[in-house]
């Protein structure tokens, strides 16, 4: 692949099964080299949830780390790329409705499109288990997320969940 930024986010998500636990990642490289890369789960999503979450979190990154440069992002999900790119924009003007019911993950898209107000990038789809080192990265650790158990994980989120789950 050829490199065309100086930055490159790749991100993946997965749930095993889907529903069930999830897992996503973001892997970002400079100059092809690993510079950073994070990982989250929850214990029950969708594959989407996770592949929307992978890349919102690269986002975040970009935002805060990335500021001047040029930056790529690359997912596998179809689903994610062409929300952002196209589907989000006539979702916005609509009200987030598709018909008379919400957007699926109306949540996550409300995120993404401010992520994506503050750091405009646009998402180049790449297949999936293709070989690409990045996605093969992303991929792995997205998969090792989504079985992680809350101990394995960030002490301070599953604690956050575990308080918000008595209500």
């Amino acid at each position: 692949m050829n490199i065309r930024s100086e930055i490159e986010i790749f991100s993946d998500g997965a749930a095993e099964p889907n529903p069930g636990a999830g897992g996503w990642a973001f892997v970002v490289y400079e100059k092809g080299v690993e510079i950073h890369h994070s990982v989250g789960c929850e214990t029950v999503s969708t594959n989407n949830r996770m592949e929307m979450s992978g890349v919102l979190q690269g986002l975040r990154w970009a935002t805060i780390n990335a500021a001047g440069k040029s930056v790529s992002v690359f997912s596998d999900s179809q689903y994610v790329v062409k929300g952002c790119n196209e589907w989000r924009h006539n979702w916005k003007r609509k009200g987030w409705k598709r018909g008379q019911k919400e957007v699926a993950n109306v949540d996550l898209w409300l995120e993404m499109d401010a992520a994506l107000t503050v750091f405009p990038v646009e998402l180049r789809w790449i297949k999936g288990h293709s070989g690409i080192a990045g996605n093969e990265r992303a991929d792995e650790l997205a998969f090792a997320a989504a079985t992680m158990t809350e101990t394995d994980g960030d002490y301070l989120t599953a604690e956050y969940r575990r308080v918000m789950d008595r209500d």
